[in-house]
């Protein structure tokens, strides 16, 4: 971007002392876009002064919140509400330089391997069973829980790049290749867990009017591609003495998912330096949390 002689003289004034003074040329430097990142970052490179670095830091905070806000917004006014395009955003808040077309390809290589192993006459547990293999067995792919010290771990791009993951990154890469394949697949609201269920066909074809939990086959760890019984999942019920709901075996919508990959993100920012940051990945949990119009 061309710095013309507006944003020169904006950028003289960042260190000006007066705090009300630079809230106005930053206001004014956001405005431009992210277009003007690389130069603030240019900016920031000349300078030894720290205050004027963290004040251009900030404002390039803000450039790429507004401008991911609007991208936001555009991914939920969508009928489809691509999970994959839904993760890579909020992933872009902290890694602004990621590839949606790199994970796109890696993505649809990944879909294509299993689906050269797939044919018609296999059954939904016999096709989950071979997404699980495919991932843990043969990607070795490595996943934990959420752990708030590996902010990168919530990103599909280490999955594919890394072959690191946690709980929510891999259960939303699961779904999104079982979508892809059309098998009935998704996340369910089990407390504390990212379970994955594996639906009758005809619940979504009308769901209206049926319990969850009776329209589930089987269920999967996303940690490890490991399948569990009904069975299985009631010891855990009672094992930590949670009354049985039938919402928690209700499918999340994909802007619940990308809702909740916002607030766990947010978690990795709880020092007191960087709670601005926790509180814009609030704003876009929030955000993706309101009622549809």
């Amino acid at each position: 971007m061309h710095l013309n002689a507006e944003l020169h003289a904006l950028f003289s004034l960042i260190d000006d002392p007066d705090e009300e003074i630079f809230h106005l040329i930053s206001k004014k430097i956001v405005t431009y876009g992210r277009e003007v990142i690389p130069c603030l970052e240019d900016l920031s490179e000349e300078t030894a002064d720290g205050k004027i670095q963290r004040r251009i830091a900030e404002i390039i905070r803000k450039v790429q919140f507004d401008s991911l806000i609007s991208e936001i917004q555009l991914w939920n006014a969508e009928n489809t509400h691509d999970l994959l395009t839904g993760s890579h955003l909020v992933a872009s808040y902290s890694y602004p330089h990621l590839s949606l077309d790199e994970l796109r390809t890696s993505v649809a290589q990944l879909k294509k391997e299993i689906w050269l192993e797939t044919n018609d006459f296999l059954t939904s547990l016999e096709t989950a069973t071979l997404v699980s293999k495919i991932l843990f067995q043969f990607q070795k792919i490595r996943s934990e829980h959420n752990n708030y010290q590996h902010l990168e771990h919530f990103c599909l791009h280490s999955i594919l790049e890394k072959k690191k993951g946690n709980a929510l990154s891999t259960s939303i890469l699961y779904q999104h290749l079982c979508e892809a394949l059309e098998i009935p697949i998704q996340l369910i609201s089990v407390p504390d867990q990212h379970i994955l269920a594996c639906f009758q066909r005809s619940f979504f074809q009308k769901p209206e009017g049926h319990a969850y939990q009776a329209q589930i086959l089987f269920y999967i760890d996303a940690t490890s591609g490991k399948l569990y019984s009904q069975y299985d999942l009631d010891k855990y019920f009672e094992a930590y003495h949670i009354p049985k709901k039938d919402s928690y075996f209700q499918p999340l919508s994909h802007q619940m998912i990308i809702a909740n990959m916002a607030t766990e993100v947010g978690k990795c920012y709880l020092s007191k330096r960087d709670l601005d940051r926790k509180k814009d990945l609030d704003k876009i949990a929030a955000l993706l949390n309101q009622p549809q119009k």
